[in-house]
């Protein structure tokens, strides 16, 4: 063999190895960002909420049949609740809160529930925020109200 058809094989097998090792970083780089963006969407309150209202929302007439309805609904419920991941004590506040915002008025209920609150002490502390806000003395300035969609708005107003 002459050094052509050495260097010709030496390249070949450094090529493919060099190339495996390019491909094993690509999918695993595509695979820790295939990781965060379910970790995001895991994490994240507006998703979380998405799934609740989907489990609470799903129809039975959506489905095929009483299997199909109650697998989807499973499956909903694993989203909202992630119980892989979640404690008991977890779960239980998102259920308590979730009921905390149904007996709240509607227009208080769409306002908490824009702030995302991710426990019942966070809907709680919402509202006494929100409250002291509409307890404190408005002297020239801010006057905070609640307007129709139940969120707080600010007027400023001159002194009399």
């Amino acid at each position: 063999m002459n050094t052509n058809s050495k260097e010709v094989l030496s390249l070949g097998v450094q090529v493919p190895e060099a190339w495996e090792e390019l491909l094993t970083m690509k999918v695993e780089a595509k695979s820790h960002l295939q990781w965060q963006e379910s970790r995001l969407k895991r994490s994240n309150p507006l998703a979380r909420e998405i799934f609740r209202r989907h489990f609470r929302q799903l129809c039975y007439q959506e489905t095929p049949g009483p299997r199909e309805a109650l697998t989807r609904l499973q499956e909903l419920c694993y989203q909202w609740l992630r119980p892989h991941v979640s404690t008991k004590e977890q779960i239980l506040d998102l259920l308590v809160l979730e009921q905390f915002l149904s007996i709240l008025p509607k227009e208080l209920q769409g306002w908490v529930r824009e702030h995302c609150p991710e426990s019942g002490e966070e809907a709680v502390i919402l509202l006494e925020d929100l409250e002291r806000e509409l307890d404190e003395p408005q002297h020239e300035s801010n006057l905070v109200f609640l307007s129709p969609d139940g969120g707080p708005q600010t007027q400023t107003r001159s002194p009399l």
